[in-house]
């Protein structure tokens, strides 16, 4: 498969042995980044070094070695983020392992997935850029600890610790807002500027809890979920929409014109709103913003966008080679992952190649 690596790896990961938690630590400490202003930093430094001292290709499932399907939206949960995170969307974290991980694979013949972190992400300690720093750093490491060892299998988004910019080389995952602060804005136009010449410039974008500065104290985020229902459900739809539209206005998805957006969820709520929203803009921005739409935003399917909600993108004339698959695992409810792809399977909207195509990552890795 052609892969080009979406990947974060620092000097330290390519140095496997006792000494790997010392080498991290070292080269956090060279990028100004104390990993120990975490009280869980031991314990995540054992997980990771654990990591490269046991995982080998024996923990791969036979009915992996051939599996073809690409899934560009699967997410992991170290035990002490998930300890530090119980709830994602106002729901139960789920549990995850690795081995659970690859038995899922082999349970769907998805032959190689690009790992992210879901929502908060390293926005678990808003208004501190020490612990953002250090969060996004175990976490990344981590997941290019996996990488390392099984790169066949694995490839990363990395976890940028937003609003606080740091410019990295590497394909890089994104939430829909970073304390209150949507995609468009200008604090972060020095990220977008850097890996606009970067050769890794893909950006995934994930949706997150809505929320607002409390106007008492400015340090303090507010829930801005206007539903009683758990945002994970309903809300993140519509964030993945705000977002959108924030690029758009901003002119973000205009003035960038090399990166490359993958956005889940079929697009959430943003084929409902597009028009409305859209048709605000000067002539110049909706055409280019609909051009770039088509031509340099990969639309991944997780969740329930076939066959009905996928009509929307289409309509927009988002072609197919546009589209790639995603499972969400393991945030999704169990029973739904076989169901999605059976529900692309046996689409009458798209031909076999263009199934094959969307399965296949449509060459986005």
């Amino acid at each position: 498969m052609p892969f080009t690596r979406t990947l974060l790896i620092s000097a330290a990961s390519f140095c496997v042995g006792h000494n790997i938690t010392r080498k991290i630590f070292q080269a956090a400490i060279a990028d100004k980044v104390d990993l120990y202003n975490l009280p869980f930093a031991t314990t995540a430094l054992s997980s990771i070094q654990t990591i490269y001292d046991k995982l080998d290709d024996s923990a791969i499932p036979a009915a992996l070695i051939n599996a073809t399907i690409v899934d560009l939206h699967s997410h992991i949960v170290p035990p002490w983020y998930h300890a530090i995170v119980p709830l994602s969307g106002q729901v139960p974290t789920p549990n995850w392992t690795l081995a659970e991980h690859l038995s899922f694979m082999a349970n769907n013949s998805i032959g190689h997935s690009v790992l992210s972190i879901s929502t908060p992400g390293s926005v678990v300690f808003p208004g501190d850029e020490a612990k953002s720093a250090a969060l996004a750093r175990l976490l990344n490491e981590y997941m290019a600890a996996i990488v390392y060892k099984l790169p066949k299998y694995f490839s990363f988004f990395a976890v940028t610790p937003l609003p606080y910019t740091h410019k990295q080389p590497f394909g890089t995952g994104l939430l829909s807002n970073h304390e209150g602060y949507y995609l468009g804005n200008h604090t972060f136009t020095p990220l977008f500027s850097h890996l606009n010449i970067s050769a890794n410039n893909k950006v995934f974008i994930h949706p997150t809890d809505p929320c607002i500065h409390d106007p008492q104290n400015s340090s303090q985020l507010l829930s801005a979920n206007p539903s009683p229902y758990p945002s994970g459900l309903i809300e993140y739809y519509f964030e993945t929409a705000r977002t959108l539209a924030d690029l758009t206005v901003t002119q973000t998805i205009l003035n960038f014109t090399n990166l490359q957006w993958i956005v889940p969820h079929g697009g959430g709520a943003f084929p409902a709103v597009e028009d409305r929203f859209i048709t605000s803009q000067p002539p110049a921005v909706q055409a280019g913003s609909r051009a770039a739409y088509a031509s340099r935003c990969f639309w991944d399917v997780a969740g329930p966008v076939f066959p009905h909600q996928v009509l929307g993108l289409l309509g927009y004339g988002v072609p197919t080679k546009r589209l790639v698959y995603g499972s969400d695992f393991p945030y999704a409810p169990s029973f739904t992952y076989a169901a999605e792809i059976a529900a692309v399977r046996n689409s009458s909207l798209l031909s076999a190649e263009e199934k094959i195509g969307l399965f296949a990552g449509n060459s986005v890795i």
